[in-house]
C-alpha cells in the first residue's frame, strides 16, 4: 500500500508536465588516411567515434523545445595531431520549434554549412579534406567546445526552404543565407554569406538531382579574390546491389591553384560501411583512406 500511494503521489505531480525525450545516437569510423603534404608523416591510422545526445519536449500547446549536444573523440590522423587521442564536448544548441519554423541559439547549425548539396561529391571515409566544397569559413555545429556562439531561423514548406544564421567573436560577424526548393528528384539551392573578414564572404549556387540510377551535380561560388571564385561538377552511380562510385572535380581562378578531383567509393557490409578513396587537391597533394563506418 506505502508504494501504491508514493507511485500515486508522483503521477498526480507529474502529471501537469509534457512527456520528456532523450535520445542518444552515434557513429564511428576507423582505417588508414595517407596525405603526402604531412610533415609529420605520410600514412596515419584514424579513428573517431560521435555521440549525439538530444532532449526534446513538447508543450500542451505543441510548441517543441530542445536541446543538443555531441561528445566526440579520436585520433584524427590528418597530421595535424599525429599520435593524439582527443575526447571533446560540443556545446549546446538549444531552441523551440512550431510547424515548419525552428529557432535556435548557442552552438548553431549555420546557414551554409546546413544546405542541403554543400558537400555534394564528398569521397572516402573522411572526405579528404573537402576539396569538393566550393566556399570556406562558414559556420557550422563545432565539436570544438563553444563554437562561435549565434542564433539561427529556419523556416521550411512544400519544398521551399529558408535559414537565417548570425554568429559573432572577437574574429568577427558573420551573417548567412540559405535559400533551397526540392522539386521532384532535383534541388536547387541558393547561398550568400556577409562577414567581417574579406575572405568569408561569397555568393553559392548549387543544383543536384538524379538520371535514372545516376546522381549528378554543379556548384559554383564568387568568392573573394583571395579565395577565387570555384566550380564544382560531381556524380555518383551504382555497381550492383550494394556498391556505389561517387566523384568530382573543381576548378577555381586563384592564382597557382590546379584542378582538384577525386574518386571514392563504398561498399556495404549489412550494417556497416566499406569506404575509401582518392583526391588530388588544388595544391597538388595526394590524398587518400580506407576503411569501415558504421551508425548506432
Amino acid at each position: 500500500m506505502k508504494n501504491l500511494l508514493i507511485a500515486t503521489t508522483a503521477l498526480v505531480a507529474t502529471a501537469g508536465f509534457a512527456a520528456a525525450d532523450v535520445t542518444l545516437s552515434g557513429a564511428a569510423r576507423f582505417g588508414i588516411v595517407h596525405n603526402d603534404a604531412n610533415a609529420t608523416g605520410e600514412t596515419e591510422v584514424h579513428n573517431r567515434m560521435t555521440i549525439n545526445i538530444n532532449g526534446s519536449v513538447e508543450t500542451d500547446t505543441g510548441v517543441e523545445f530542445f536541446g543538443y549536444m555531441r561528445v566526440r573523440g579520436g585520433n584524427q590522423g590528418n597530421g595535424a595531431n599525429t599520435g593524439l587521442s582527443n575526447t571533446l564536448i560540443g556545446a549546446p544548441r538549444v531552441g523551440a520549434k512550431i510547424g515548419g519554423l525552428t529557432v535556435a541559439v548557442g552552438n548553431i547549425n549555420g546557414a551554409i554549412d546546413s544546405t542541403a548539396g554543400v558537400y555534394s561529391g564528398s569521397v572516402g571515409l573522411t572526405g579528404l579534406g573537402y576539396s569538393n566544397v566550393v566556399v570556406g569559413g562558414f559556420d557550422g555545429y563545432s565539436s570544438q567546445g563553444a563554437g562561435r556562439n549565434g542564433v539561427e531561423v529556419i523556416y521550411s514548406m512544400n519544398g521551399l526552404g529558408m535559414h537565417l544564421s548570425h554568429t559573432g567573436n572577437v574574429a568577427g560577424d558573420r551573417t548567412a543565407l540559405a535559400l533551397t526548393y526540392a522539386f521532384g528528384d532535383w534541388k536547387v539551392a541558393l547561398g550568400h554569406q556577409s562577414a567581417d573578414l574579406a575572405a568569408e564572404e561569397f555568393t553559392m549556387v548549387r543544383v543536384d538531382g538524379s538520371i535514372g540510377n545516376v546522381t549528378v551535380g554543379a556548384a559554383f561560388a564568387s568568392n573573394d579574390v583571395t579565395v577565387g571564385d570555384k566550380i564544382r561538377i560531381n556524380a555518383g552511380f551504382k555497381v550492383g546491389a550494394g556498391t556505389s562510385i561517387a566523384l568530382f572535380v573543381t576548378d577555381t581562378d586563384l592564382v597557382g591553384a590546379d584542378t582538384a578531383y577525386g574518386l571514392g567509393f563504398t561498399h556495404s557490409l549489412g550494417g556497416a560501411t566499406l569506404a575509401g578513396g582518392v583526391v588530388e587537391t588544388a595544391t597538388g597533394a595526394t590524398r587518400a583512406d580506407l576503411g569501415v563506418r558504421f551508425n548506432f
